[in-house]
């Protein structure tokens, strides 16, 4: 009987040990070796690789959107403008219709803000030394070109209509922020475009084109064909800027890698590619673009 049951024994530890030992080796079985870690980390990081450009396209792709949606707005504004003035558009202070470009990185303010110069092109406006109750900022300088224009339609003429300034920034500008200081100098983003110096016939004597500029209405309600006149733009217009560019150190000068927004006279807004400059109104190439 002892012997029966010291041999019962016996066998029960011999089986529990057995039982254990099998249970370590599962439990090996089913980690992961250093080769396997590696293989998933390297599938991880190709994933990675691949999507990672996708979303940040898709980023762009929404940003640029949201601009779009901000000209659209701003379109709006001056469609009701006009609809209260006899179909006549804002003119920034300049004090009669301003029938071109206005450089968008001017500061008459010498601010600090990050800018292309000081100097005012046209300078002597009505505004000089006046403060306008609501309107933030230093006194106006007179100047019609640049920052200045800008705070006058964001902040008096269109400001009715809009009720916003944020809608001026794009998101994808890089050297604009809707900061207080940038509204109050009318630092925005976007460019005052109805007619440019290099809207001729070429090739030419002027500014490397040729013959006179092509006549181009006033800004209004009731320029022709008002559905393919721009004006207003956004950086990477010009022909010396994005992939158009023969300046490698402009090529990256844009708001968007895929193209630039334009408001048209008749209010309608859309997404120009890029390469297109010489078939726009007002033409924005530059030699030797084709």
């Amino acid at each position: 009987m002892i012997r029966q049951r010291l041999s019962h024994t016996l066998t029960s530890r011999s089986h529990d040990r057995g039982m254990g030992l099998g249970s370590d080796r599962s439990a090996l079985r089913g980690g992961f070796t250093l080769i396997e870690l590696l293989v998933v980390i390297a599938i991880i990081a190709i994933l990675a690789a691949i999507l990672f450009p996708v979303f940040a396209q898709a980023r762009e792709r929404a940003r640029m959107t949201s601009c779009l949606s901000n000209v659209k707005q701003i379109g709006l504004a001056f469609m009701q403008y006009s609809q209260d003035y006899d179909e006549e558009y804002p003119d920034g202070g300049y004090g009669a219709p301003r029938n071109w470009e206005v450089n968008r990185n001017i500061d008459p303010y010498s601010s600090g803000l990050p800018s292309e110069s000081t100097a005012c092109l046209d300078g002597g406006g009505g505004y000089a030394g006046r403060t306008i109750s609501g309107v933030p900022g230093p006194a106006f300088t007179g100047c019609r070109y640049g920052w200045e224009f800008y705070r006058l339609l964001m902040h008096v003429q269109l400001y009715p209509y809009t009720k916003s300034t944020q809608i001026w920034y794009c998101p994808s500008d890089k050297t604009r922020r809707a900061d207080a200081k940038s509204m109050a100098h009318g630092a925005q983003s976007y460019q005052w475009f109805t007619n440019w110096v290099y809207n001729t016939n070429d090739p030419g004597l002027i500014a490397g084109f040729g013959g006179a500029a092509p006549f181009l209405e006033n800004p209004s309600a009731r320029v022709d064909i008002p559905s393919e006149r721009t004006l207003l733009t956004e950086q990477g217009v010009f022909g010396w800027d994005g992939p158009d560019s023969t300046d490698a150190s402009r090529i990256g000068n844009v708001n968007h890698a895929m193209g630039y927004n334009i408001l048209y006279f008749d209010g309608h807004a859309k997404n120009r590619t890029y390469g297109k400059k010489r078939t726009t109104v007002p033409r924005s190439h530059w030699p030797p673009v084709t």
